[in-house]
């Protein structure tokens, strides 16, 4: 038997996987972060694309079609058949400009790439810990519903000899009631965690191998220090660089592109020739000068917008922090504080019953260290998805 269960306990360890290993899993083939990577390659064409002059106009003409002999064309020097070709070429910096603005798209795709994986990394660590909880609490109530079963065999002995025994009989029984609603309830609620996990990672875990351990947090300060490598953070930059690109772009665009317009003209009964045209478009209603203005306004917005989420996100990052500290205080608090009180008062009661004292009590003493011991599991848990959110923060996967 013995054997038996080392066999099962082995395969189990065998197959349990450590919340990052389930990361890079994910981080492989998860279909939102293969989005942005198709995303992230079709900007290298639209950056070549950005270095390309716009195309050239072509045209057919055939000029002084006369009524009487359409077919005619050598009836007068006017009567020709033209091919004409316009090309507009961009003035100088103007193909730059344009690289660059495209370019800081580029980023911004690349920065919400790297934030996808931080969010991604985040929601794995986060489900993962609410379903060690929820194990934790299974694997409590029925440990507590062993103890009131027995309790109410117990309770049920004294009944020849003690009134209250009854009553005390019933109280257990109710007790092993909301024991059995509870580990209903989170069967559900763990079977739904799993399915979450299921997508996140994008296959089956059979288990997390994980502990619910917490650790002393180290300072507000190793986090605010690291604050800059925030991914959304990150992301407002990028869109600061393409507003400024485009600012340019913009400025830029205030100076006509020339074209250049190349004509063959051929007749019939006379010598062909070609005709040159150089020409630009005139900027007479100074939609140009509106429009740049508009790209500086909204450089100048993006540039404010980082400032204010990046004292937004420092704010943030101490409020978390002192979540963060408040559980760890707790936990020692329960663990430290009120569970040994209360299994001294759960100790004196049963030494209590034994020379008839109160069944009652001693179930109500039960009842409270399951809450407790469950409030402990909770706890552990709320802690290590405030880290998790933290870790987020400071752009760690």
């Amino acid at each position: 038997m013995r054997i038996i269960l080392f066999t099962l306990w082995t395969v189990g360890v065998l197959q349990a996987e450590s919340i990052q290993q389930l990361i890079d899993q994910s981080l492989k083939k998860h279909p939102s972060l293969q989005t942005i990577q198709h995303r992230l390659s079709a900007m290298d064409e639209r950056i070549d694309e950005s270095q390309n002059f716009s195309n050239p106009d072509i045209s057919l003409t055939i000029n002084d079609i006369q009524f009487d002999h359409p077919s005619d064309r050598g009836l007068e020097p006017m009567q020709f058949n033209a091919i004409n070709v316009k090309q507009k070429f961009p003035w100088f910096g103007k193909l730059d400009a344009r690289k660059n603005f495209t370019t800081a798209q580029k980023s911004l795709i690349l920065d919400s790439y790297e934030a996808a994986k931080i969010t991604l990394a985040k929601e794995i660590r986060m489900t993962s810990y609410s379903m060690k909880e929820i194990e934790a609490r299974i694997r409590v109530v029925n440990r507590y519903k062993a103890v009131a079963k027995q309790n109410i065999d117990l309770y049920t002995s004294y009944a020849s000899t003690e009134n209250r025994s009854h009553t005390s009989s019933m109280a257990a029984s109710l007790m092993l009631a909301k024991i059995k609603i509870k580990y209903e309830r989170y069967k559900m609620i763990l079977k739904n965690q799993q399915t979450t996990l299921k997508y996140l990672v994008q296959g089956e875990v059979s288990r997390v191998s994980d502990p619910l351990e917490i650790k002393r947090p180290g300072s507000l300060e190793s986090y605010l220090s690291r604050s800059q490598n925030n991914l959304n953070y990150h992301m407002k930059l990028s869109e600061q660089h393409i507003a400024e690109a485009n600012k340019v772009i913009q400025e830029l665009n205030m100076a006509p592109d020339p074209y250049v317009n190349v004509g063959y003209y051929n007749r019939q009964e006379f010598p062909d020739y070609a005709s040159v045209t150089v020409g630009v478009s005139l900027p007479l209603y100074g939609s140009e000068e509106h429009q740049a203005e508009a790209a500086r306004k909204e450089a100048l917005a993006a540039a404010c917008a980082s400032l204010d989420y990046r004292s937004s996100l420092e704010s943030e990052i101490t409020v978390m922090y002192a979540k963060l500290t408040e559980a760890y205080q707790i936990y020692h608090i329960i663990q430290n504080e009120s569970l040994p009180q209360l299994e001294h008062m759960i100790e004196l009661s049963q030494s209590g019953i034994q020379s008839g004292g109160d069944l009652f009590a001693y179930t109500n003493l039960l009842e409270q260290k399951l809450d407790l011991e469950e409030q402990r599991i909770s706890i552990k848990a709320e802690y290590l998805r405030t880290q998790a959110q933290l870790k987020s923060l400071i752009g760690e996967i």
